[in-house]
């Protein structure tokens, strides 16, 4: 293992890792249809994270170091977002949970309102575009439109809740993954 592949092995390890945790203590599986969504998920997650490690660890020898750091930097920096989300959000209801009663719309929230989405989706796309695989790419594909589909739902449960004109408006200013420009000007 050279230098560059024993730097994406350690940051992503790191990475996955924190996910994982966060899987089993964070995110909270309550509801029926939590259940029956991980049960769909998890073993897709599951696919990307091995595909990843056996191309790092097996095929993928890159040439630069500076392919190494790149790859790093986008890891670390989803990282970084997702903790940011958990450290703001810790206490609320997620994984498909019912809605809690309260919108947060301070640290991530306050650039997009699914930070955990954007950071997994960061996570998965570096390893698709890294690597160029099938099976990478078929994932990235569904767990894209899983958490499309997963974002849309919860809003329309927030939408439907008392809640409804606060979160409205909320959606207004700020977009669902990208953040806008206009809010890292204020």
């Amino acid at each position: 293992m050279n230098s560059a592949t024993a730097l994406l092995f350690i940051v992503y390890t790191y990475v996955i890792l924190s996910l994982i945790w966060a899987r089993f203590t964070f995110f909270k599986i309550k509801s029926p249809n939590s259940r029956f969504s991980a049960l769909l998920y998890d073993p897709v997650v599951a696919a990307h994270i091995g595909t990843t490690y056996y191309y790092m660890l097996t095929i993928y020898s890159p040439s630069s170091i500076g392919t190494a750091i790149l790859a790093s930097a986008f890891y670390i920096g989803a990282l970084l977002l997702f903790w940011w989300g958990i450290i703001t959000s810790k206490d609320l209801n997620y994984a498909f949970g019912n809605f809690s009663g309260r919108i947060i719309i301070s640290g991530p929230f306050r650039f997009v309102r699914h930070p955990f989405y954007l950071s997994y989706i960061l996570i998965w796309s570096t390893s698709t575009f890294l690597f160029n695989s099938l099976v990478l790419w078929i994932t990235l594909i569904y767990l894209v439109a899983f958490y499309l589909s997963s974002a849309r739902n919860e809003e329309k449960a927030i939408l439907n809740s008392e809640s409804a004109s606060a979160y409205s408006s909320y959606c207004k200013e700020t977009s669902m993954f990208i953040p806008r420009i206009k809010k890292w000007k204020n």
